[in-house]
This record gives C-alpha cells, sequence and structure tokens, in this order.
C-alpha cells in the first residue's frame, strides 16, 4: 500500500511543474519550484524504507526523473 501511494504521489507532483512550464506565470512558478524540490525531497526520504518489485522500483524512479528534468527546465537542482 505504502508503495502504491508512493508512486501515485509521485506520479502527481509533476503535473504543477509542466503545468508552469506552458503558462509561465510568472507568480506562481516560484511556488510550483518549490513544491517540486520538497515533493523530490520528500520522495526519496519515503522510497528509501520500501521494499519495491523491480517494476514499482523503475517506476519511482522514472518519476523521480522526470521531476528532476521539470526541476531543470527552471534552472533547479536537487
Amino acid at each position: 500500500m505504502a508503495v502504491r501511494t508512493l508512486l501515485a504521489d509521485a506520479a502527481r507532483s509533476t503535473a504543477p511543474t509542466e503545468f508552469e512550464g506552458v503558462r509561465a506565470n510568472r507568480e506562481t512558478v516560484p511556488d510550483a519550484i518549490s513544491n517540486a524540490r520538497k515533493n523530490y525531497i520528500d520522495f526519496v526520504r519515503r522510497g528509501r524504507p520500501l521494499i519495491m518489485s523491480d517494476a514499482d522500483q523503475t517506476a519511482f524512479q522514472k518519476q523521480l526523473d522526470r521531476l528532476r528534468e521539470r526541476l531543470r527546465f527552471f534552472d533547479e537542482a536537487v
């Protein structure tokens, strides 16, 4: 259950940064970036103690990579 919740949370976390990348609203971009960075750190922390299948680990890593990619789009790093 914890793995599924983590994967769902990670998938949902990329949507705001993708939306802001298209919309480019200067007032909301900093919040989207800040939240994305916090989410990334939280997902890594939450994922460490979990035992995941190979498929779940791959899906999780893809979501982390996608989130890092979105942060790089905004010239941010984690």
